[in-house]
């Protein structure tokens, strides 16, 4: 049995519904304490109770569907000071007492500072760093950003030993030794669902700025269940819903397609089910315009920066070709998710152990 510090982030939920699969499989032979920040935490203590700290986190800023770097840089160095400080305090006193064999980290940055700090090994488990872990197939638009994703990537996460990285698209590891390529990671509430086609669409949007979206869907005559984004003057046949993940699993689970942004979390429960998917990934967000790309290429779906009523139409048009694709899915198991996690923490444990007296905080008489 291994002590596992797991850290996850928290913008959009996606990181905290992935790390809720594998944190079920690893409580089960490993003793655990979670980190986890903004949406991530809430989602996790309600199930894990005192198993989990809050940490402080950053999330992208948008605008009329796009991300906004600049800003999001800005307020980033604004609250770095007073949130570095919080973070390192609480995370220095938790791994003074709890002193972890390895580290897990769904894309948490503190994580991977404190793995670089205090030798701490590291795995990563996030579909993030399969664009600068793999060899990708991309357009030329997006192979001229990758770079600048790289360099984003190795700043925020300057560590990691090894890497699980789930994917649906054609991407084969840099070093197989290191990285381990598995597919999505699909909960069981996914798995237990019986999909239908009750003729109605799903629209679920991590960012409820895309306006022009609205006024493409008004001009349609099918019905859209609309999730993530604030109740505006709409036409008869838009519903905006509250979330609630029960009422989602259900929509998701009657709806004849999905319409989303490019987040891979539904993306991948999406397509487990069987539903073809119209992707508008968010501008500037690179992960998420590479994941529509591979909707394309594979066949699965499609994607528009700008939805239109006439590409709403043409994606219509083509949604048995999307089907067929997506019924040559294999069964996605976690199979080899189990076996990536029983290797790697394997090689973790044969490292030398951490230098956690590099912290210089006096431990408890009972620690």
């Amino acid at each position: 049995m291994a002590r596992i510090w797991y850290s996850v982030l928290g913008d959009g939920m996606g990181h905290a519904i992935r790390s809720y699969s594998v944190i079920e499989k690893l409580k089960k032979e490993h003793d655990l304490i979670i980190t986890a920040a903004d949406k991530a935490y809430p989602f996790l203590k309600k199930i894990y109770g005192d198993k989990v700290i809050r940490i402080e986190g950053n999330a992208f800023i948008y605008k009329d569907n796009k991300a906004m770097i600049g800003t999001t840089i800005r307020v980033f160095l604004a609250n770095f000071p007073y949130k570095s400080r919080e973070n390192f305090n609480k995370i220095s006193k938790m791994l003074q007492e709890s002193k972890p064999d390895l580290v897990i980290s769904d894309f948490e940055p503190a994580a991977h500072y404190f793995s670089l700090l205090l030798k701490i090994p590291c795995i990563s488990i996030d579909n993030v760093h399969t664009l600068s872990e793999c060899k990708l197939r991309l357009p030329t638009n997006l192979k001229l950003k990758l770079p600048y994703v790289k360099s984003f990537i190795k700043f925020l996460h300057p560590k990691s030993d090894y890497y699980i990285l789930p994917a649906f698209a054609n991407v084969k590891p840099k070093n197989s030794k290191k990285t381990k390529i598995v597919k999505p990671i699909i909960r069981d509430k996914i798995r237990k669902l019986t999909p239908s086609d009750k003729g109605f669409v799903l629209v679920y949007q991590t960012s409820p700025t895309n306006k022009k979206m609205l006024k493409a869907l008004a001009k349609s005559n099918k019905n859209y269940k609309v999730y993530g984004m604030k109740k505006t003057k709409a036409a008869k046949n838009i519903k905006f819903k509250e979330f609630s993940e029960k009422k989602f699993l259900e929509d998701l689970k009657n709806c004849s397609y999905v319409i989303i942004n490019g987040g891979f979390t539904v993306i991948s429960e999406a397509l487990y089910l069987g539903k073809p998917i119209l992707s508008i990934p968010v501008k500037d967000q690179f992960e998420q315009e590479f994941n529509a790309y591979s909707l394309r290429d594979k066949g699965y779906g499609d994607y528009t920066e700008e939805l239109t009523p006439e590409f709403l139409k043409s994606f219509e048009e083509k949604l048995k070709f999307y089907r067929k694709n997506i019924k040559t899915l294999k069964q996605w198991t976690d199979e080899d998710l189990g076996k990536a996690l029983k290797q790697l923490i394997r090689e973790c444990l044969k490292k030398k152990k951490p230098r956690y007296e590099l912290l210089r905080i006096k431990r408890k008489k009972n620690a």
